[in-house]
């Protein structure tokens, strides 16, 4: 995503700052071109997913595989799957948002999230849309980078009505002849597509390894290596994007906040949240409600 490349001068970057750190819950904004003097070779990793609408140029990216991305091409990336440029002279329109900017509601974010999904089922990552399509999307990408800038009124829900647009669309260019059984899926995807649909019940390694059918270090080796966190880590990510949303939408108490959540001891859950937010649920709670995005 840009954010990685943004000059710290920029005058959104403490809007990126605030997506990073999970204040915001989408963010849109240009990736420049790669020269071969700052080419990449490592992969990244996060846990937000990101649509990339090539506008120019021409990107070699590692995802799933070596892809070529061309003018008009867009690159879909769910979150937790590992992708890297290689080398670059494409300029690209990037949106990246957290699943929680979907919906509150579990199963109309898996709904809305399709062709997110597929990828992380086997489908190719790279779409390539018809011109109508494409200047559709692009429409409303630059929509919501104009909302982003000026954080108007009414902003914030301009956005997210945008990505649902966007979603829609996304949807029409992906809609599938036939979706890949699941044995097409790698490992730690399986991995994290499980923990996402059961992250509220009781779930450890070992369960997550029982379902998958393989050992518990060979589960955790293999998600630690392609995704560059623990299966812990990723138990903890999805639980904490629930919290939030609960936070937003919500005036759940914090305690019965923590046990939706999948913790019985809300000392625990709080330690936890402020661990990974900074602030305690409420103090979160109270940033989100006086507007601080």
């Amino acid at each position: 995503m840009a954010t990685a490349h943004a000059e710290h001068d920029h005058p959104w970057s403490a809007i990126q700052r605030d997506f990073e750190e999970k204040r915001r819950l989408i963010w849109v904004g240009p990736q420049r071109p790669l020269s071969s003097r700052h080419s990449r070779t490592h992969s990244a990793v996060h846990s937000y997913a990101v649509v990339m609408l090539v506008l120019r140029g021409e990107s070699k990216v590692r995802h799933a595989g070596d892809l070529v991305l061309r003018a008009g091409d867009v690159h879909l990336i769910p979150p937790g799957d590992a992708h890297g440029r290689e080398h670059s002279d494409a300029e690209c329109l990037g949106l990246g948002f957290y699943p929680e900017a979907v919906s509150s509601d579990a199963e109309e974010r898996a709904a809305r999230l399709g062709p997110l999904l597929r990828v992380r089922g086997g489908c190719h990552p790279v779409l390539r849309p018809t011109s109508v399509q494409r200047r559709r999307l692009l429409r409303w990408m630059r929509l919501m980078e104009e909302e982003q800038s000026r954080q108007e009124r009414g902003s914030n829900e301009a956005s997210h009505s945008l990505l649902r647009l966007v979603l829609v669309e996304l949807e029409r260019m992906a809609f599938p002849d036939t979706v890949p059984e699941s044995s097409s899926m790698g490992l730690s995807r399986r991995a994290l597509t499980y923990i996402e649909s059961h992250c509220l019940e009781p779930l450890s390694l070992a369960k997550v390894a029982r379902e998958l059918g393989r050992s518990a270090p060979h589960v955790a080796g293999v998600v630690r290596q392609e995704t560059g966190r623990s299966v812990g880590e990723w138990i903890l990510e999805c639980r904490m994007a629930e919290a939030r949303s609960r936070l937003r939408h919500t005036d759940e108490r914090v305690d019965i906040v923590a046990e939706r959540v999948g913790y019985a001891d809300v000392t625990h859950f709080i330690r936890l949240f402020r661990r990974v937010h900074g602030v305690t649920p409420a103090a979160w709670r109270r940033r989100m409600e006086a507007g601080v995005r």
